[in-house]
């Protein structure tokens, strides 16, 4: 397997959950929401840091799949549902 770099890592993570990923170089992806095309944002990797365009920390290094989950959530995307879990019922003494 390739060796692939941190930002590759988050934009193929960023794409798993339905987003426009484009590379823009220098550690820079640009994400945008497919549902609404206007809203968008720029990631940059700075020194093992995810930094928004807008000076916001949103991950790290290493965490990447939760890193995309903020975007993912910052950008409007519809969380998937989830099955539900049958609720745990105490078992009754006879």
């Amino acid at each position: 397997m390739d060796a692939m770099t941190a930002p590759a890592i988050l934009a193929d993570q960023l794409a798993e959950r339905g987003l426009h990923v484009m590379n823009r170089g220098n550690h820079t992806v640009t994400v945008i929401n497919p549902l609404h095309p206007r809203v968008g944002e720029t990631v940059t990797d700075q020194g093992g840091r995810y930094i928004t365009d807008y000076g916001y920390e949103i991950g790290v290094h290493g965490d990447e799949p939760a890193t995309a989950d903020r975007v993912a959530y910052l950008l409007g995307l519809p969380r998937p549902r989830l099955p539900r879990q049958p609720a745990a019922h105490p078992e009754v003494a006879a």
